[in-house]
């Protein structure tokens, strides 16, 4: 364990760990970190960890709270799409802070629909919208945060 300085000059340690990675992988993730700003790959990795583990803790309920936002692509031709969408959204205003939608061309429109609270009311949310027919892609982008009191 090696102590760690954080921006609020708090002492915090952390572990040193190491990895084994093919170099094709190891090559194209450092590609991929330079071309997303970083400079540091620890720095780039601990993002990638925190977006792994915030992806894959909201499927097991294990948090309570978080936020999120849910990107949907449909077809805005589908019959009665856009109000079975907003039907479903009035059922979960408790959950919903925001939605932004963009028409990409004459047949698909962009939707995302900001989200906060409850994450069983989210994953329902994103199931209920996903049932429907005009739905081409539907991806839920879950953040693990620490409620403040």
């Amino acid at each position: 364990m090696t102590r760690s300085n954080d921006p609020n000059n708090k002492k915090t340690y952390v572990e040193r760990i190491s990895m084994s990675l093919s170099p094709k992988l190891l090559s194209e993730f450092d590609k991929c970190m330079v071309k997303a700003g970083f400079t540091d790959r620890s720095k780039a990795i601990q993002t990638a960890l925190h977006s792994f583990v915030d992806e894959h803790n909201w499927k097991d309920d294990l948090p309570k709270s978080g936020a999120g936002a849910i990107i949907m692509l449909y077809d805005n031709h589908m019959y009665n799409q856009e109000a079975k969408s907003t039907r479903i959204q009035h059922e979960y205003n408790d959950i919903i802070s925001a939605t932004t939608h963009l028409h990409l061309n004459d047949d698909n429109c962009l939707e995302s629909i900001m989200v906060k609270g409850d994450v069983k009311r989210m994953k329902q949310l994103a199931y209920d919208l996903s049932k429907n027919r005009g739905i081409k892609n539907l991806k839920f982008h879950f953040v693990n945060i620490i409620w403040l009191n």
